[in-house]
């Protein structure tokens, strides 16, 4: 997805972060922006403060960390641990809903859904530790924005309502839902008041200021990672076919060459099209040129490069079948299955696709290709928002029931090393996973039927690379991460929240839909000028106008 408005992760690519579903099982997610703008929600006419200056809203950091990294992540980059912990830590010992009554929740899913409250064991066990059932409305991830439009318009909210931030961009005006339906946490979580709730305390201070609207803090985040996603590439395949991962444009079309064999079924390439853009060193979001204007990735002459790169791939049939007549494919039973060698995914798609693949292929290797330039100079990376999920309470339930319901997203924030962290991922040891030799987690017939994603998107936890199980996953990922966040894009609206004017938010489909066809050969290339004309008249000029206020106003 290209999101010229930017400023939150597009459905299209949460699925290729959280991995659609699979998430929790694999022991942790990946969720981030696919653009670094700050930008985040929408108002009429928009607003930006200063994160320095949303302190007094915030919650007062208080770390909490059950068991220690063995690899620290630097410059952004997360921790990880590379054993399972012999002991849990219990972080919470007393229930939060002490009325015992039942919570409401409406939550995405993206897979099977899983029995329901009364007839789930999984469920009976976290509502044990809560103190009362949570009732989930369940609904389908594709079909989430759908629902949560009514929903909202109609004003019939759940007590927890998860929205994830794609959702927030395309809802004109959501600053105003906002304040009507939601309570405002600030007087419940700001500054000391949050050590009641260690959990949500421990979550990053910058996660905390994108949970802010109107000047009020309205939500709970899920903290975002360092980067949106990697390009991978079968390692294991390559060896056989004798290539080298690419360390520039040149190399990609020579790999489209020496890997696409379609009598073979074998393809070179899945999607890389905002791979190919950071290559070219287009900017995630927004940028200054040489003479001080603002101008928008799109816009850039080295995204226009990227397109005509991209494009080519397409032109020569080095690109995947399927992706070339659906842009938003599943591509991973292709890459896994062997029909694609090459393709940009989120970071949380690695582990999950060797949970699949390893019991039944075990010479099944991924790797990630380290960030390239398409020159071969210094490369450039696209980091994601601090936030993209967000947990909203339901407004008016009085001050008793907040203070529970913030329970419930307390123990839904407990990290890697707690019980409540295991428990809410994998359910009960013995009835619906066992352990490893490792130690690591395995879901049994039951544990697969009915854990599902449901409690985690309730709230986030900090990030860390958990997946000891795999031989050597955790230290490869962790050195990828680490020396690709070294070349981490500076951004001009670092620690700045941005509410993006309400006009922006339907500007990012149809623009990525004619990108789409230019790519397919259904439009010319000569069609992108236009396409980002169209974009400009429709309210991209506004959009400049605003963040270069944005920008000016705060001295930059």
């Amino acid at each position: 997805m290209i999101a010229p408005a930017g400023g939150s992760t597009s459905r299209r690519t949460f699925l290729s972060l959280l991995g659609a579903g699979a998430a929790v099982a694999t022991g942790g997610t990946a969720l981030t922006a696919c653009s670094n703008d700050g930008g985040g929600g929408s108002s009429t006419s928009g607003r930006a403060e200063t994160e320095d200056k949303l302190t007094a809203l915030l919650p007062a950091y208080i770390a909490y960390e059950p068991v220690k990294p063995d690899l620290p992540g630097s410059n952004g980059a997360s921790p990880g641990f590379t054993k399972y912990p012999t002991e849990l830590k219990r972080a919470l010992p007393d229930k939060p809903v002490t009325s015992g009554k039942e919570v409401s929740a409406m939550t995405p899913l993206w897979g099977p859904l899983p029995p329901g409250l009364g007839n789930n064991t999984y469920f009976d066990a976290n509502n044990e530790r809560i103190g009362a059932p949570v009732r989930f409305n369940v609904v389908n991830g594709n079909e989430y924005g759908d629902k949560l439009g009514p929903v909202l318009a109609a004003g019939n909210v759940p007590e927890l309502l998860c929205v994830p931030g794609w959702e927030i961009a395309g809802q004109t005006r959501f600053g105003q839902a906002v304040d009507k339906l939601f309570e405002d946490l600030t007087p419940y979580l700001a500054g000391d008041k949050a050590s009641a709730y260690p959990m949500l305390a421990n979550l990053p201070t910058r996660a905390w200021a994108y949970g802010v609207w109107n000047s009020q803090l309205k939500a709970v985040p899920f903290p975002g990672v360092g980067l949106p996603w990697a390009l991978y590439y079968r390692k294991d395949l390559f060896a056989k076919l004798g290539a080298e991962p690419p360390k520039n444009a040149d190399d990609i079309l020579a790999l489209g060459k020496e890997l696409t064999d379609a009598k073979a079924n074998r393809w070179a390439f899945g999607s890389i099209v905002d791979e190919m853009a950071r290559a070219f060193r287009a900017p995630a979001g927004w940028r200054k040129d040489s003479s001080g204007k603002l101008v928008n990735k799109i816009e850039t002459p080295e995204f226009e490069e990227a397109v005509a790169f991209t494009r080519k791939l397409f032109q020569s049939g080095y690109v995947h079948p399927t992706v070339v007549g659906n842009a938003s494919a599943d591509q991973k039973p292709l890459f896994e299955g062997g029909q694609i060698l090459v393709y940009q995914d989120g970071t949380g798609s690695w582990s999950e696709a060797l949970q699949r693949q390893l019991p039944i292929n075990p010479s099944f290797e991924m790797q990630a290709v380290m960030p390239f330039a398409h020159d071969g100079g210094e490369a450039i990376v696209w980091g994601g928002d601090p936030a993209s999920i967000f947990t909203f309470v339901k407004k008016g339930l009085g001050e008793q029931r907040v203070k529970e319901l913030l329970g419930v997203l307390n123990y839904t924030a407990a990290p890697f090393g707690t019980e409540e962290y295991q428990l809410a991922a994998y359910g009960v040891e013995g009835k619906h996973y066992t352990k490893e030799s490792s130690g690591a987690p395995k879901l049994t017939a039951l544990g697969s039927k009915e854990v599902a994603n449901t409690y985690i998107f309730l709230g986030g936890r900090p990030a860390a690379h958990t997946q000891s199980q795999y031989p050597g996953y955790v230290e490869a990922m962790s050195a990828w991460e680490n020396e690709s966040c070294k070349r981490m894009e500076k951004n001009p609206f670092e620690g700045i929240r941005v509410e993006a004017p309400s006009k922006m938010a339907g500007l990012n489909q149809p623009f990525d839909d004619k990108l789409q066809d230019i790519l397919r050969g259904r439009r010319p290339v000569s069609e992108l000028k236009a396409a980002v004309q169209a974009w400009r008249s429709g309210g991209g000029d506004e959009g400049r106008d605003f963040y270069a206020k944005v920008l000016s106003d705060n001295g930059r």
